[in-house]
């Protein structure tokens, strides 16, 4: 018998290990469904919307997805473009209602009634810290609640560096080179800027507190390293989790690093002494990033009830809690959070306030250049990295850096408008 092959458009979800972790559902899947094979295709980040984009324009040499995996923030954009084909076919607005809070908009398209995809693992940006690193220099957790404490906590540790192979205080992200707009937005909500406007037809990231909020980050940055990157960039290579750094704002579950013996990052010292808390409060307080991984089919999928039966399972309780344990994501489910930390409980509390605080990029017709602003902003920060590593920083290029940023995405939101 004859199979109708699903071609799946993925991420590196868990690095080099995705396909094998994946292979354990695909297996399960077609066990069930043995008229359908899943055919995966691992596509970096870094790639992922250059190769949508292909695909859009009908330029794209791979075979055509049927399932694609896309984040939270490129929704609008692909929305706007016509990319996503409506599920309700398949699916109904009941799939939404165990969503947790954050992300419960993200699969209905603004002014429409359509479901254009469905969250299958979040994303929750949290502060893991070390409880030991931190005595040793007289702080504990409250030294590091707001931006003015934890920049004296993360200059004292790095200040008292002696070698190479002493602790860094603060791992910028899990790029060496470049600052993703979920990493830089914390700090420029905590500072009271935002990216767009309230009504989210003008840019907001040139405006006074949003100014402020990017030159107080890129002083914390240019004080722990200029002068430290080498090949691998500006920031040494390690992770917190295997030891190298005393903090990092993260949005991994602690499961995939620390509770995982076979893990190339896992370090005893470190899972002895972690703890999480919610990322230091600015004037307006504390609101971490909280964004995650959809899945949706393209317009011109081929196969949509044999691609929606694979969603189905991906995002089913069981699916979702074993790929989240093994890729270090968080459930998308609200209620699979409490079976998620069986065991872990301390850690549940800090999940559950940052949902209350976490904010997501706002989906209407307005925001539909979300895509394009995370493009804009990250080349933006790339800049200032690079005056960073060539000792050329100065408040002055970043106003230059912030004015280029914004005279483009300016041109795209008066298209957009």
């Amino acid at each position: 018998m004859s199979k109708t092959v699903i071609n799946f458009w993925l991420m590196p979800n868990a690095d080099f290990d995705t396909l094998g972790v994946l292979q354990q559902e695909i297996s399960n899947f077609e066990q069930q469904n043995r008229n359908i094979h899943i055919e995966p295709t691992i596509i970096p980040w870094a790639h992922a919307w250059d190769r949508l984009m292909n695909y859009y324009k009908h330029q794209d040499e791979l075979a055509p997805p049927d399932v694609i995996q896309i984040g939270t923030t490129w929704v609008p954009s692909l929305t706007y473009l016509g990319v996503l084909r409506d599920m309700r076919d398949f699916f109904d607005y009941s799939i939404t209602e165990d969503i947790i809070e954050p992300l419960k908009n993200v699969p209905k398209s603004p002014n429409t009634d359509m479901i254009l995809c469905i969250p299958w693992f979040s994303d929750i940006r949290l502060l893991y810290f070390r409880k030991d690193v931190l005595k040793k220099f007289g702080f504990g957790v409250a030294d590091i609640g707001d931006f003015e404490s934890f920049r004296n906590v993360c200059m004292t540790i790095q200040n008292s560096r002696k070698s190479d192979d002493d602790i860094m205080a603060y791992k910028l992200s899990g790029h060496p080179e470049t600052i993703f707009i979920h990493d830089i937005a914390p700090w420029l909500w905590g500072m009271g800027g935002n990216f767009l406007s309230s009504d989210l037809r003008r840019i907001a990231f040139d405006k006074p507190e949003a100014r402020n909020a990017f030159k107080w980050y890129f002083h914390l940055v240019n004080d722990l390293f200029a002068g430290t990157e080498g090949k691998y960039g500006i920031t040494p290579p390690g992770t917190f989790f295997s030891g190298r750094y005393a903090m990092e704002i993260n949005g991994k579950s602690p499961f995939y690093n620390l509770a995982n013996l076979k893990h190339s990052d896992f370090s005893p010292e470190v899972v002895e002494n972690y703890d999480l808390t919610q990322v230091p409060k600015g004037p307006k307080g504390s609101f971490p990033f909280v964004g995650g991984s959809c899945l949706a089919t393209p317009k011109l999928c081929r196969y949509p009830e044999e691609a929606s039966e694979w969603i189905r399972y991906l995002i089913s309780p069981e699916s979702q809690l074993r790929h989240c344990y093994v890729i270090g994501a968080f459930p998308s489910r609200t209620s699979l959070l409490k079976e998620f930390f069986k065991g872990y409980e301390q850690y549940h509390e800090a999940i559950t306030t940052a949902l209350k605080n976490g904010i997501t990029f706002l989906y209407t017709p307005y925001s539909s250049l979300v895509g394009s602003l995370e493009k804009i902003i990250t080349a933006f920060t790339d800049r200032v990295l690079l005056q960073i590593r060539t000792g050329k920083f100065s408040e002055e290029i970043v106003d230059e850096e912030i004015a280029k940023a914004a005279a483009e995405a300016n041109y795209i939101t008066s298209i957009h408008s």
